[in-house]
């Protein structure tokens, strides 16, 4: 007899759905469509700030308006000339604030630490011994440190303030405060002492990075060369240098870097009006601008053609 074998289940074939009918369809589709739009004019309100949304949201990446710093010395009164607050700000830079002096253990004079500061700090220095320096509501000691040489402690804080300070012998403190406000300097009185001359001038311009402002060369009654930079700006960063170049007028770091140049100074400061004496010896005729170089990244950031003053 022949034995009959089952046959396997047939696959289950499912049907292909139907399509949703187009009035199902529509309401979805047009909500989409109304959210997209409402994300679209969102975005845009807040990518341009429109009634300050973005700032009242995120808060604001732009600075209040604030005075410039007249000296790099903080007690000392700002300027008529400097006064306009600005939202300009410099690359951080430390500001003298107190310079304090003592014998064995004391406390100090008071002292005050700007409420825009970005941080304070103490230099220390002592002849023997020990020196620890406390300030208030700080639990570790600005300074603890063996004598000599002395060391350099952070504080925090900000307003009036006194130093309680431990020592064996004569010590001294110098605080400074750290800030980014711009700094507008007077004019050095040498450059405009009688005998003072301006030899050249010029204007800033984008080399690597922004550039703004001007500079004049002057010549000293003593025979130094010194630089004005006034309503100055670079893009902020440390490492910056003032150098002189013999190129006239560089517009890559690669011709600056062809001509022969001496610094000047260390920037410290990228934004104000800033005063700076060249080295001694230096024949100014041999250089036909300013360069401000980073040493880091071996750029020339900015430069500014230098024209006789006749």
């Amino acid at each position: 007899m022949t034995e009959l074998k089952e046959s396997p289940p047939p696959p289950d074939v499912s049907l292909p759905k139907e399509p949703a009918p187009p009035e199902a369809a529509a309401p979805a589709k047009r909500g989409l469509a109304w959210l997209g739009l409402i994300v679209l004019v969102a975005t845009a309100i807040i990518g341009s700030n429109m009634f300050s949304v973005r700032d009242r949201l995120f808060g604001s990446a732009i600075p209040e308006p604030a005075a410039p710093a007249a000296s790099r010395d903080a007690f000392q009164s700002v300027p008529t000339e400097s006064s306009a607050p600005t939202k300009l700000r410099s690359e951080p830079w430390w500001q003298d604030v107190a310079s304090l002096r003592g014998t064995g253990t004391a406390t100090t004079t008071q002292f005050t630490i700007d409420k825009s500061a970005i941080q304070w700090r103490a230099r220390a220095g002592c002849e023997s011994g020990r020196l620890v320096a406390r300030a208030p509501g700080q639990a570790k000691p600005i300074v603890d440190t063996s004598c000599p040489p002395g060391a350099v402690g952070e504080g925090t804080g900000d307003g009036p303030m006194r130093v309680n300070v431990e020592a064996e012998g004569p010590w001294r403190l110098k605080v400074q405060q750290q800030i980014d406000a711009p700094l507008v300097e007077p004019p050095l009185t040498a450059m405009t002492a009688p005998g003072a001359r301006k030899l050249a001038t010029g204007t800033f311009y984008k080399v690597a990075k922004t550039g703004t402002g001007t500079v004049t060369m002057f010549r000293q009654p003593d025979g130094r060369t010194s630089l004005r930079l006034q309503r100055f700006f670079v893009s902020p960063t440390s490492d910056l240098e003032v150098r002189l170049s013999t190129s006239r007028a560089p517009r890559t770091s690669r011709d600056y870097i062809r001509s022969r140049s001496v610094r000047v100074a260390i920037m410290d400061v990228t934004a104000g009006s800033l005063n700076y004496t060249a080295p001694a010896g230096i024949d100014p005729s041999d250089f036909h601008s300013v360069v401000i170089w980073c040493a880091a990244t071996r750029e020339a950031y900015a430069a500014a053609s230098l024209k006789v003053v006749r």
